[in-house]
Parts: structure tokens; C-alpha cells; sequence
């Protein structure tokens, strides 16, 4: 019965995910469920401990510091979107391609760059490179694939950003829990090799691409464009030319924010280490909050000496940007509450024992821990919701059973990612198709074989990695999973599954 109740929040958070689809009404549910079972069931003493001891207690120190860097990221990357700088800058990219596989790895090396903003990079590159697919008579299908591919793949790989600071923020919060003394860096660069999926999927672009391979529906969609049989449906375009001004300096712009961005971070860490002896996550925090408050200044100083933008119009679309991520903070807040509440309550280890009682092999844990990640987020659409559902959970179980828990978060991440990435109801999803004119669902359907494949190398590469932990070579695994893919695909281009 105690195990009953010590799941229970975890489980009504997981059930209300797939159910509701509502991120932050299904951890605010669990948070109160905990809450109600460690006040004996008392309702106003619940309510007060809600807030006392659960959600205000959030917003107190290393926490605090996340959230301040977050907004501060949220509004520098809004204030690029909403100048049109980033759109220049992706222009400026997309004009120096002439051939099929160049245009198609210069997407893929554009998405890249544009590394800070997930939905930014769907709504910029599709404008750009849309007209010239359409003149080298390559399928949207393709473009929006790789547009999705390289969003949030990418933006959860990079430390530096919203996402690397949500994310260990999640995982510094449940190193604590569990006793273990860990900043949030420290466990984001151990889990870096281990995030198989995002990884993988950037791999999988790339020897599309190269080797040229069409698979399923998308064969389909470039047969038939190639035949006059598909014709897109461009009445919905809204993408507007950039001006003169904007043209010329809208990429050096950007260039120059990222500059300024790449040397204050620079010299602030090479401060720091002289300083101290060395990066700990407080001082990494502080970097991020100066480098880009500092990046935000020049791209405003820059945007209104040319008379891009005023100064009222880039003051007003940075605190719009700030204001645009409340909701990400407030999933960012429930899941520390949540995971606060499941250290109280020892859920992890009464969902070892459970485990444990049935004899479930340790080396699986970190596949089966993908497939519901990746089952959560295909249901709800939300990486980030399933990051805060599940990382919480992940390392006291991986602990209990003494596995490893850097594989295992790699399998949590991962796994947010295929639903971000394939759900039909993901933002990211919908912006890519929208961005790159084609219907949503003919996305949705081109790109799964793909992403199929993908998450078949992830799940076999967690599997290799938690039977060779000894070797204590996180790139082992991906290397490996990197180079069967490559195969797999170049044998693919030379079948008739593969080709036109």
C-alpha cells in the first residue's frame, strides 16, 4: 500500500499527460496529490504546504538563478526573431547554394547555426529556402523534414542556451535529491554522448542528403511533384521581403551579436577559472545572464544605428520575448516542486523495489525509459513537459538499481525528443510544415520513416551502452549507432525502397 502511494503522484502526472495532453495541469495535479498524502490527507494544511514548502521554496537560489537566465535568453533570441535579423542571416546562407545535396546540407548546416531558438529556426529557414526547393524542384516535404530535424535536435545539445539551462536545472535539482553533490554543467556534459536521438537524428540528415535517399510517403511526394501531379498551395505565404538595409546588414548584425555573445562568454569563463580554479554551475549562471544581457545591448545599439529598429521597439520585443517563456517556467517550477515531492515520498526507490521484485534486467532500463519518454511526448507533443515529468523520476530509480544514471537521463532527453520532433501536435512540427508549405499532416507522414529509423539506432545504443559502462567511453555508443546508420542508409539509396 505504502508503494501504492509513494508511485501514485508519478503515476496520475504520467496518466493526466496522455489523457489531457496539459502539461502544467497534469504536474500541478501531482504535486497537489503529494502534497495531500505528506499532510495526512488534511486539505488546508495541503494548500498552505503547496505553496509554503513546494512552490515558493522553487524560487530561491541556483533556482532563482535559472529562471533569471532563461527570461534573459528568451528575450535576446525574440528581439533577433522580431527584427528580421535571423530571417538575413538565413538568407545570406541560403543564396550560395546551387546543386540538390548542396542546398539540402546547407539546410541542414543553417539549422545548426541557428542553434538558440527552436520554433525561430522553423520560421525562419522555411521563408528562405522554400523558393529555392522549389527551383531545383526538390519536394517541401524534404525541406520541412530537415527544418524539424535540426530545431529542437539541435537546441537540446547546446548548454549555453534556454533549453541547456531548463534542462540542467531538472537534472542538478534531482542529482540534490538524491544526495549526490552534482551542478547542472557537470551532469549535462556527462549526458552529452548519451543524448542518442538528437544526435543520431542530425547524423540521419546528414546521409539523407548525401547518399540522396527517399523513403515511404516521401518518395511519393517528390514523384509526384517531379510529374506536375503535386502542386503546393502557396496562398498562405506571409513571408514578407526584407528591406535594402536589412538585406546588407541584417546576417552582420547577427554576426555581431553572436560575436559579442561567443567573447564575453569567453572571457568571463577564463575570468572565473583564474579566479576560482574552475567553472561551477552559480558561475557558469552568472555567465550566461552577463554574455547575453551584453549581446542584447550591441544588437540593440546596432538595430537602432541603422534604423532597423528603434530603441522602444527592441526594449519592447526583448521583454515580449521575456514574457513569452512564462509558461515554460512555470512547467520548470512544478517539476522542481515534483521532484521535491517524490524525494519526500521515495518513489524511486519504491519503484526499484517494484522492478527489483520482478526481476527487470538493469541494462534495459535505459531502452524502456526512452520508449515511454518518447510515448509521452508523441501523446502530449512537449519535450520539455516530458523532461519534467520523467528526469525526475529517472535518477532515483537508476540509482536504487545501480545503474547508470547519466545513460539513463541521456534516454529521458532523447526521448522528449522523438515526440517534439514526429507528434502531430508539437509546435515544432506545425511550424516546420507551415513554414515550408506543405499540409501538416503530409509532414507528419513524410518524416516517419525517418525518425523510425533514428529511434530504432537509439534504442539499440542505449542497450550497448548500459553492457559496456566498464569501457567508460560515453562516444563508444554513438559512434557505433553513427556509422550503422550511415550503412543502413547508403545500402537503402542503392535499393528501390531508397531511390526514386
Amino acid at each position: 500500500m505504502e508503494s501504492l502511494l509513494a508511485i501514485s503522484p508519478s503515476l496520475l502526472a504520467l496518466v493526466m499527460a496522455f489523457t489531457t495532453r496539459r502539461v502544467i495541469l497534469s504536474l500541478f495535479s501531482a504535486v497537489a496529490l503529494g502534497f495531500f498524502i505528506l499532510n495526512d490527507y488534511q486539505p488546508l494544511s495541503t494548500s498552505i504546504a503547496l505553496f509554503e514548502q513546494g512552490i515558493f521554496q522553487q524560487l530561491q537560489g541556483s533556482n532563482a538563478q535559472i529562471v533569471i537566465v532563461i527570461t534573459v535568453i528568451s528575450g535576446f533570441i525574440y528581439l533577433l526573431e522580431a527584427s528580421s535579423t535571423m530571417r538575413a542571416f538565413s538568407s545570406f546562407m541560403g543564396s550560395r547554394v546551387r546543386s540538390a545535396a548542396k542546398l539540402k546540407l546547407s539546410t541542414l548546416f543553417s539549422g545548426i547555426l541557428i542553434f538558440f531558438t527552436d520554433s525561430g529556426n522553423s520560421l525562419i529557414l522555411g521563408p528562405v529556402y522554400r523558393p529555392v526547393y522549389d527551383k531545383l524542384r526538390i519536394c517541401r516535404e524534404k525541406l520541412a523534414y530537415i527544418i524539424d530535424s535540426t530545431s529542437s535536435p539541435v537546441c537540446v545539445l547546446i548548454p549555453i542556451i534556454s533549453w541547456g539551462a531548463y534542462t540542467m536545472g531538472l537534472m542538478e535539482q534531482a542529482y540534490t535529491n538524491e544526495g549526490i553533490d552534482k551542478d547542472g554543467f557537470t551532469a549535462f556534459r556527462e549526458v552529452w554522448f548519451y543524448q542518442l536521438y538528437p544526435l543520431l537524428t542530425l547524423g540521419g540528415v546528414f546521409f539523407v542528403a548525401l547518399f540522396n535517399v527517399y523513403l515511404g510517403r516521401m518518395a511519393t511526394a517528390q514523384r509526384a511533384l517531379l510529374s506536375g501531379e503535386l502542386v503546393y498551395d502557396d496562398s498562405s505565404r506571409s513571408d514578407d521581403a526584407l528591406s535594402p538595409t536589412l538585406q546588407r546588414y541584417g546576417a552582420r548584425i547577427v554576426g555581431a551579436a553572436l560575436g559579442t555573445l561567443f567573447i564575453s562568454m569567453l572571457l568571463l569563463f577564463t575570468f572565473f577559472v583564474a579566479r576560482n580554479g574552475g567553472l561551477d554551475g552559480p558561475t557558469i549562471r552568472v555567465t550566461l545572464a552577463l554574455s547575453y544581457t551584453t549581446a542584447t545591448l550591441v544588437t540593440i545599439v546596432a538595430l537602432s544605428r541603422l534604423g532597423l529598429f528603434s530603441f522602444t521597439q527592441s526594449s519592447t520585443s526583448f521583454f515580449a520575448g521575456m514574457g513569452k517563456i512564462m509558461p515554460i517556467l512555470c512547467i520548470l517550477i512544478l517539476a522542481w516542486t515534483l521532484s521535491d515531492v517524490l524525494t519526500e515520498l521515495e518513489t524511486g526507490k519504491a519503484i526499484a523495489a517494484l522492478l527489483e521484485a520482478i526481476n527487470f534486467p538493469t541494462w534495459m532500463l535505459a531502452s524502456m525509459i526512452f520508449l515511454i519518454g518518447a510515448a509521452l511526448s508523441l501523446a502530449t507533443g512537449s519535450s520539455w513537459g516530458t523532461f519534467a515529468l520523467v528526469i525526475p523520476i529517472v535518477v532515483p530509480i537508476a540509482a536504487a538499481l545501480d545503474a547508470s544514471i547519466p545513460i539513463c537521463l541521456g534516454a529521458a532527453l532523447s526521448g522528449g525528443l522523438f515526440g517534439d520532433q514526429t507528434s502531430p501536435i508539437s509546435d515544432t512540427t506545425v511550424l516546420s510544415s507551415m513554414s515550408s508549405g506543405v499540409n501538416h499532416m503530409a509532414h507528419v507522414e513524410t518524416q516517419i520513416p525517418y525518425a523510425l529509423i533514428t529511434a530504432s539506432f537509439a534504442f539499440v545504443g542505449f542497450i550497448f551502452a548500459s553492457l559496456t559502462p566498464a569501457l567508460e567511453a560515453p562516444y563508444l555508443s554513438f559512434v557505433s549507432m553513427f556509422i550503422l546508420m550511415g550503412a543502413t542508409y547508403f545500402v537503402l539509396s542503392k535499393m528501390r525502397v531508397g531511390r526514386l
